[in-house]
């Protein structure tokens, strides 16, 4: 059932993927059964099965298109651009169904890791050095900071992604220039 825009293939994806999320919060992944999915997303199994073979294929298809949309996007370069960011969180802000599945306690975290993977690349600090040549400072700084923009991700899904991508991108590229305190507490000096 690859990409579409008909609209019956639309909502039987959409049907299909909030089932799956209702169903992750009770079972895990592996013990749902195609007639559990089905039934809650009220769809036929053979409808399912003209598509896919089992619920980690339609899951793989999701996760490759998300994927091939994640990789059209420029590479970072040793300069920083708020527009990658921008774009990153449109491209998973297109998907927000497949993406509260799949960072569910329930799912298999395989299928998450790749898709954010490609998206910190995407939205990652670098700096001009090469990592190798970064001392334990600078690399700790990049990690914090690459760390809270995942957090910043995942808290932006959970939440139900009601921020556009271009203000998410103002919160993780604001933090990162001027400093969570400053923004946070702008009439305080710190030492």
């Amino acid at each position: 059932m690859k990409r579409s825009r008909d609209i019956r293939v639309i909502r039987t994806q959409t049907a299909l993927l909030e089932a799956l999320e209702n169903l992750l919060k009770t079972k895990i992944l592996s013990g749902i059964t195609i007639t559990e999915l089905c039934n809650e997303a009220k769809i036929n199994r053979n409808t399912f099965y003209y598509h896919y073979n089992n619920i980690f294929e339609f899951l793989d298809e999701h996760k490759q298109i998300i994927l091939n949309e994640l990789s059209e996007i420029a590479p970072v370069g040793k300069t920083h651009s708020k527009q990658n960011l921008v774009e990153v969180f449109r491209v998973l802000k297109n998907h927000p169904y497949f993406l509260k599945v799949l960072i569910s306690p329930n799912c298999d975290l395989d299928f998450f890791n790749e898709i954010f993977d490609v998206a910190t690349q995407k939205s990652s600090i670098n700096t001009t050095k090469a990592e190798a040549e970064l001392n334990n400072k600078e690399l700790l700084l990049c990690t914090y900071c690459n760390a809270g923009c995942n957090a910043v991700i995942i808290s932006w899904i959970l939440n139900g992604m009601k921020e556009s991508p271009e203000d998410i991108a103002d919160v993780i590229w604001e933090s990162a220039k001027k400093g969570i305190f400053s923004i946070l507490f702008p009439d305080e000096e710190f030492k």
